[in-house]
């Protein structure tokens, strides 16, 4: 297991002082992408994501965050287990990550950091629902499904469905093309 701390920037909050959702999630995907390049994977594409936030850090605060390297069952296919504590100890969320091995053929061209591209899709939902912050003060979960990269960030549109109060579908395409498909849900 290792272990990476992040100072909580003021870049990295909303108007409330807290962190944001995509800047907590953009944390977890950075030290879990941190282990994989440590453990020699550099060129791991996303796959799967799974984010619980019980509480969000504010401002200044220092967050711990412990990647554990998963069994992995299949060649192409790598798992981490991501838990986020405060400076503290106390365990304030956790998560999930799946990462593919892509062919030798896969890599060509420019890869995005897997950090910016999940806070590109969640500040895409951000703009759908303004107050995901504001929602985000309770305890949340977002699952993310990567299904292809977009060649251009301005060619996502993204769509919603709200479930109910407390659960809401996104789905990102491009042009006819499905990139991603996220569920978000509240306590």
């Amino acid at each position: 297991m290792r272990t990476y701390e992040f100072n909580i920037t003021p870049g990295a909050v909303a108007k409330d002082g807290m962190a944001t959702v995509s800047s907590i999630c953009g944390y977890m995907i950075n030290a879990a992408y941190r282990t994989m390049s440590e453990e020699g994977y550099e060129m791991c594409l996303l796959s799967k994501c799974s984010i619980e936030i019980d509480e969000r850090p504010k401002s200044g605060d220092i967050i711990n965050i412990m990647v554990n390297s998963g069994v992995n069952t299949i060649v192409s296919l790598l798992n981490r287990s991501v838990v986020i504590t405060d400076n503290e100890g106390h365990e304030i969320g956790r998560g999930e990550i799946e990462w593919l091995l892509p062919k030798v053929s896969d890599n060509k061209g420019i890869r995005e950091a897997p950090a910016r591209i999940v806070k590109r899709y969640i500040n895409k939902f951000h703009d759908i629902i303004p107050d995901l912050d504001s929602i985000a003060d309770l305890q949340f979960r977002i699952e993310m499904d990567f299904r292809k990269m977009a060649h251009n960030a301005g060619d996502v549109s993204v769509a919603f469905k709200k479930i109910c109060d407390s659960s809401y579908l996104f789905l990102a395409r491009s042009g006819a093309e499905t990139l991603c498909r996220a569920l978000l849900q509240t306590a």
